[in-house]
């Protein structure tokens, strides 16, 4: 049996204050007037706790085992499941019944652990059963973020850096079976202490990563908000207007036509008078959510003001334009929001189709559809009409 050059406690220190350094840099950034980042806020509260468990793991022959052992290891995996809770969070994953779910399992974790020490109070046992539990403990979080659509390259390394760390532990939960000797936790063998020392630069190099991590979803939330209307989650029309000047451009080399369509909820107002501006909201959020159901991916569509939208039609001629337009309105009379009372609601339609040339305007379309949507309006509501230009 070689001896490691590498001392056990020295490791545990170095874990320790890998956890307090973690501690500094998120409560460094937790506490910046305009962070309001909750995730990281979970974070490092969850990395206290952890630190609160190493601190106890590592005056063990000091305290007694009880504090050493069992509420050492409670208290870590307590922390663990905080630091998961902070991913989910994160990802957007994290609703009641996961939170039920966390309580329960976190509660039967520390419970298992527990009964262990008391009925087999064998070192390689509760190595084993604390490692298992540990890597468990990350294998949903892991596996949500993993599963997430359109993920970041940052967020792939997270999901590299929180696999590794959980073979890590399963190696350990190995090494516990195979050589328990190595495994008593201020032996110092090879096994023991490496496994340890890459633990601590897991938890110095995630957490840094969870904080760019954050930062980034929080700069995509601000982005997103400039960008999109906030309670119909479609373009807002400043970036309507940015969006519909790029398009223009590719439209003039292709030589194609152009359709704008104007759209207009009848009597809006009578909903908001007779129901109440949560249920006018309702009834917004489900019309946006029709629209955006029945266009084509490359259409725009954005709140234009108060419960007018637009949406430009790139390539469609007027026969085309006319259809898609049609097909909206007779969506939108057939649904009826998601809510506990029946509310029907119908929408008049402005369509105007124009060849694309270097005169066209943003301007000159909304007035021309503008037109189109009164005369439809005058006509009786609930109805598409269109001019050619």
């Amino acid at each position: 049996m070689t001896s490691s050059v590498i001392d056990m406690r020295s490791t545990s220190i170095i874990i320790v204050i890998g956890h307090i350094l973690a501690v500094v840099l998120l409560a460094s950034y937790a506490i910046q007037p305009k962070s309001k980042n909750e995730p990281v806020k979970i974070y490092l509260q969850a990395k206290l706790i952890q630190c609160i468990g190493w601190i106890m793991l590592l005056l063990r022959g000091y305290i007694s085992d009880i504090l050493s052992i069992s509420v050492a290891n409670s208290v870590f995996f307590i922390g663990v499941a905080a630091e998961m809770t902070a991913y989910l969070v994160l990802s957007g994953n994290y609703n009641k019944r996961i939170k039920q779910y966390n309580y329960i399992f976190i509660s039967g974790y520390i419970l298992i652990f527990n009964l262990v020490t008391v009925f087999y109070n064998i070192e390689s046992i509760r190595v084993l059963t604390a490692s298992l539990l540990t890597s468990l403990l990350m294998i949903y979080p892991t596996y949500k973020i993993i599963s997430e659509k359109n993920s970041s390259v940052l967020q792939k390394i997270m999901c590299v850096f929180l696999i590794i760390t959980i073979i890590i532990w399963l190696v350990r939960a190995y090494l516990a079976v195979t050589i328990p000797y190595s495994l008593n936790f201020l032996f110092t063998d090879y096994p023991n202490t490496w496994i340890f020392f890459a633990v601590s630069i897991v938890i110095l190099t995630g957490s840094t990563g969870f904080i760019l991590l954050a930062k980034e979803k929080q700069d995509a939330e601000i982005k997103k908000a400039a960008c999109f209307d906030e309670l119909t989650d479609i373009l807002n029309r400043r970036t309507f207007i940015l969006r519909f000047k790029e398009s223009i451009s590719m439209l003039l080399s292709k030589h194609e036509f152009l359709s704008f369509l104007l759209i207009d909820i009848d009597d809006f107002k009578n909903v908001n008078d007779t129901h109440g501006h949560y249920v006018g909201d309702i009834v917004l959020k489900s019309f946006a959510d029709i629209i955006k159901s029945n266009l084509r991916e490359y259409d725009l569509f954005g709140r234009y003001g108060g419960e007018e939208f637009a949406v430009m039609l790139p390539g469609a001629d007027e026969k085309e334009s006319l259809e898609i337009a049609e097909r909206l309105r007779k969506a939108v009379e057939n649904s009826s929001p998601d809510f506990t009372q029946e509310i029907k609601y119908t929408v008049s339609i402005g369509a105007v189709t124009i060849a694309a040339d270097r005169d066209i305007n943003l301007e000159m379309l909304y007035k021309l559809s503008d037109k189109a949507l009164y005369k439809a309006k005058e006509q009786g509501k609930n109805q598409v009409v269109g001019i050619k230009v």
